[in-house]
């Protein structure tokens, strides 16, 4: 006597369930947060500078990442002073890994 085992069926809403959580997962979501450390611009040179790095879990968030971008202005004006700098703080999210960035804008005076 031979035993045959039928194929399991997997239900359309476990496979719809997988299909969109790959899509949340290779998207992810985006939450942008905006800070102005100084509303007042003032004469001389736009200069922008950015960093970035991950965080997992939503845990584990990266140390020094806003100063880094600030160091990162600095060192693309000249003399130093800068003015009217606004920080943006962007985060995408891959389920359990974030990617974070910090954009920094400012004049050179």
């Amino acid at each position: 006597m031979r035993t045959t085992i039928a194929p399991m069926k997997m239900p359309r809403s476990i496979i719809l369930a997988a299909l969109l959580a790959g899509c949340a997962q290779v998207y992810g979501c985006v939450f942008i947060q905006t800070s102005s450390i100084s509303g007042k611009t003032g004469p001389g040179n736009p200069i922008s500078a950015s960093a970035s790095d991950l965080g997992y879990l939503h845990l584990i968030a990266p140390q020094g990442l806003t100063q880094t971008a600030q160091a990162n202005l600095l060192s693309n004006c000249a003399t130093g002073r800068v003015s009217g700098v606004t920080t943006e703080l962007t985060m995408r999210d891959f389920l359990i890994v974030q990617s974070y960035n910090v954009s920094v804008t400012g004049t050179c005076s």
